[in-house]
């Protein structure tokens, strides 16, 4: 009965799983091995005592294995902020998970990405989890969202280690940049709207995690933490636009002295490079019409047509099954030449090693000779194998290393990060920043990679192949990376960190029309002298700023943005997959030089022609652009990452209202 038994549950003996990577490789899904101390009896004796003992000792682990085995559940899963995702961005998971017992739960959620087949690709991100008795709580990930045949899966795991059963994410759709009702717990819609809901609470408390929202609408105060209250002031501080509804045809919402700026009366209040939009509509007064109408402040929507044109689409979210139906014909969806991975790719093509190659033919072709006929003529000699094995032996053990040693040289022996990132300042005094990082490592390990930062999230982009590591993402965000000797690992990332940043002012300023005819620029602070490639960008239009003392002056016009950034030039696949922006064999100076432009469309979500007609950036400000050498508060925290080196775009909004006011500037 034991045997059968025995079978039925399999061994008592550890079952390792190679899951997570990183630290916690191989040491989840451990069955304890329990020792059975039998007493020195016939078998005849010991039988029934044993069954008596085993049995119930069996039966209390399956029960025990089993209740811990799926402390949560899952009740609700949301995507985005709108439903959607946008590919080649950081994206919004918000997952409900329940806990139906009497005992807390207090470990961490983990989520996968996997190709459709099931193979596993990039790194798997871990959440830690509290949630009390009987109790539900929203967790949300910051996943990179590459390709459509990702999926993704949500498994728990215990303090002790032990994982739980995998629940598998339903598929996202995906869309443009959300714009999306903020929908409060004092007032929710009784009826259908013809934009997105978002409840107040699932506003993600850091800057970092809304590259893909674009527009919000209000028509109460949202119950918001001081987190997400930052959050919002700084995603619309960079570019956000926010609407603001009335309650009744005489009466517009109050928002709190933190949000103050929302109850201006304002038609259109400018803040930062964002603004804030008052509608004298109630939400039951909103249509598809007259949001199409609200909406044309924000950017046009564009599909790429199967034969390379472009298509102009609807300004509101159609319905889900509407949406899906057109999602499907007629449409491509090509890559974008300006995605992570193509950043990341341009970057490990900087490390480049330079072999010595005469060197190492003249080692093969002795190391041949000294295998044959070197140790057969030794043979001849002695006639002993073992004087043979051992000059055998020796020649392999000798040349391996000699083999080693060259080709370590040809990488320079030496550990370095190269980087390339895009800084925007916030209102207070901190960096926005979006980062593409390449580590390449000659002493093999586990490298812990963090910044000091404030919401830092991490992926590898990679869409691939799986990545040995653990990324865990938000307040105590870090990439835990384990890495071969003599290889690179590649990893994007956006953090908020303190940073120096020069302050620019406008002095005068002539607008004519559409283009700026002059305009003069004060520069407050510190501006390195390395910093070059400035320009500007007013409405649709680029221009030359030239640096004099400590002013920076209007030169030429240099065209629209798609004039400009050119954008048709990537739009090759050698360019999406490869990321070939120049010529590899360029000094590394000049290869950072040619991601200048590059960087600059990503900093304005520019991938392709369309997106370059259809920019066009609110007239209250300009956005001056620039490049330094990037600067210590960028570099991971890791001693054992060597030489960190890199160069950083700034995009900085210099508001032109504030000049106005001031009797500064001119409008003709």
């Amino acid at each position: 009965m034991l045997s059968s038994l025995g079978e039925a549950i399999g061994p008592l003996t550890p079952t390792l799983s190679p899951e997570d990577g990183g630290e916690g490789a191989g040491q989840e899904n451990i069955v304890p091995q329990h020792e059975l101390t039998l007493s020195p009896r016939s078998g005849r004796e010991r039988g029934p005592a044993l069954r008596a003992c085993v049995i119930p000792l069996i039966t209390a682990l399956l029960i025990l294995s089993g209740s811990s085995a799926s402390a949560l559940e899952i009740r609700d899963v949301r995507w985005g902020f709108d439903g959607k995702v946008v590919k080649n961005r950081f994206n919004l998971l918000s997952v409900l998970v329940d806990n139906p017992k009497p005992e807390a739960f207090d470990g961490e959620l983990v989520l996968r990405k996997s190709m459709g087949n099931g193979q596993p690709i990039d790194a798997p991100v871990h959440e830690s989890v509290y949630v009390g008795p009987f109790a539900q709580k929203w967790v949300q990930f910051y996943p990179y969202f590459g390709n459509d045949w990702e999926t993704f899966s949500v498994h728990e795991r215990t303090s002790s280690g032990r994982r739980g059963p995998s629940f598998d994410v339903p598929n996202p759709r995906k869309g443009w940049p959300a714009r999306v009702l903020i929908e409060t717990s004092q007032l929710r819609a009784a009826r259908g709207l013809p934009v997105r809901r978002l409840p107040d609470n699932l506003f993600p408390p850091f800057v970092t995690a809304t590259d893909t929202l674009q527009a919000v609408l209000f028509d109460a105060a949202p119950n918001w933490d001081e987190p997400r209250r930052t959050a919002f002031l700084h995603w619309l501080h960079l570019g956000g636009t926010a609407y603001v509804l009335q309650i009744s045809s005489t009466e517009w919402p109050q928002f709190p002295a933190a949000l103050g700026m929302l109850n201006s009366p304002l038609d259109i209040t400018p803040y930062g490079g964002g603004r804030i939009i008052r509608v004298a509509r109630t939400r039951s007064q909103l249509s598809a019409e007259s949001l199409t109408q609200v909406f044309n402040a924000l950017p046009k929507r564009f599909k790429i047509k199967v034969d390379g044109t472009s298509e102009e689409q609807s300004a509101v979210d159609l319905d889900d099954d509407a949406d899906q139906v057109q999602s499907q014909q007629g449409y491509s969806d090509p890559d974008d030449p300006l995605s992570g991975s193509s950043f990341l790719t341009r970057l490990k093509k900087m490390t480049k090693p330079k072999h010595n190659w005469p060197l190492l033919h003249i080692l093969f072709w002795m190391y041949i000779g000294l295998i044959f006929p070197g140790c057969y003529l030794i043979g001849r000699k002695w006639a002993d194998y073992r004087v043979v094995y051992a000059a055998l032996l020796a020649t392999v053990a000798v040349f391996s290393t000699l083999f080693a040693l060259v080709g370590q040289r040809g990488y320079g022996e030496s550990t370095a990060v190269h980087s390339v990132a895009i800084a925007r300042p916030l209102p207070d005094g901190q960096l926005d920043v979006t980062q593409w990082s390449n580590a390449f490592v000659t002493t093999g390990g586990d490298y812990d990679i963090r910044h000091d930062a404030t919401g830092p999230i991490y992926s590898t982009c990679n869409t691939n192949e799986a990545v040995n590591g653990v990324i865990r993402n938000g307040a105590e965000g870090q990439f835990l990376a384990d890495i071969p000797p003599f290889s690179s690992r590649e990893f994007a990332h956006r953090m908020r960190i303190a940073a120096p940043s020069p302050q620019l002012s406008v002095e005068s300023f002539q607008v004519e029309g559409d283009q700026l005819r002059t305009l003069s620029l004060k520069i407050t602070g510190d501006l390195p002298a390395q910093a070059e490639s400035f320009s500007l960008l007013f409405g649709n239009r680029f221009y030359i700023l030239s640096r004099q003392g400590d002013r920076l002056e209007l030169g030429a016009g240099v065209g629209t943005a798609a004039g400009y950034l050119r954008v048709e030039q990537f739009q090759d696949w050698q360019y999406t997959r490869y990321g070939n922006f120049g010529n590899d064999d360029l000094p590394v100076i000049d290869q950072y030089r040619q991601l200048f432009s590059p960087l600059i469309s990503r900093s304005l979500n520019v991938s392709r022609q369309s997106d370059a007609l259809a920019l066009e950036l609110p007239r209250h400000a300009v956005r001056v652009f620039y490049v330094t050498p990037m600067t210590e508060p960028f570099f991971a925290r890791n001693q054992y990452l060597g030489k960190q080196e890199g160069w950083t775009l700034y995009a900085i909004d210099v508001p032109l209202e504030e000049s106005r006011k001031a009797e500064g500037g001119s409008e003709k």
